[in-house]
């Protein structure tokens, strides 16, 4: 079962479709959540939302509860908010994407890419982003796995050791061509 933490979004409806294709999903709300869930679940997903992640303190102790203990996704809000709680800085980028579809510059070597060719584009619904100057102070065992080709800000990350994962863009939207392998990677990688 994937646990999927809602914060009220009108994407996390579409992101739940998208999982529901590999395993039975429970969306259950940030401020209900009970970690004795954590027991029944392979995967815990924090989806997107809006605002900032500093106006999810409950979800900040989720992640900080369940880190370490089950493999977890975050996917555009709960990407920032899992990067936030690992040291990097999250501030309002220049320009505001919503409903933009761009490349991205994938490690085809890392786990979320694994098996992946071609061009990867993405649906991107933010204007916030991880500052890139404070990357150094993340987790040692963070790695940036995607990057945005014109500005640099990084738009992934893996941490294998620990089963974190974060997708600063939609998976599940129509814009991403390859959102559903994606997804599969991840949740292979989980699995290991």
């Amino acid at each position: 079962m994937i646990i999927l933490i809602d914060h009220r979004d009108s994407f996390t409806r579409n992101l739940e479709h998208l999982l529901a294709g590999f395993d039975e999903v429970n969306v259950i709300d940030r401020k209900v959540f009970s970690s004795t869930e954590l027991a029944q679940s392979n995967l815990l997903v924090l989806s997107p939302g809006p605002g900032n992640p500093s106006d999810y303190p409950e979800t900040q102790k989720i992640y900080q509860h369940a880190k370490g203990k089950i493999p977890i996704l975050g996917v555009c809000l709960g990407f920032q908010l899992m990067m936030e709680q690992e040291g990097a800085e999250i501030t309002r980028q220049e320009q505001v994407l919503h409903g933009v579809e761009t490349e991205i510059l994938a490690d085809f070597n890392s786990a979320t890419y694994r098996n992946m060719k071609g061009s990867i584009r993405v649906g991107r619904y933010h204007s916030l982003q991880v500052n890139p100057e404070t990357l150094s102070s993340m987790h040692k065992g963070v790695k940036i796995t995607a990057h945005d080709p014109i500005r640099q800000t990084p738009l992934s990350f893996e941490d294998l050791d620990r089963k974190l994962f974060g997708l600063q863009y939609h998976p599940e939207s129509f814009l991403s061509n390859q959102g559903s392998q994606i997804i599969s990677n991840i949740l292979d990688e989980s699995m290991a």
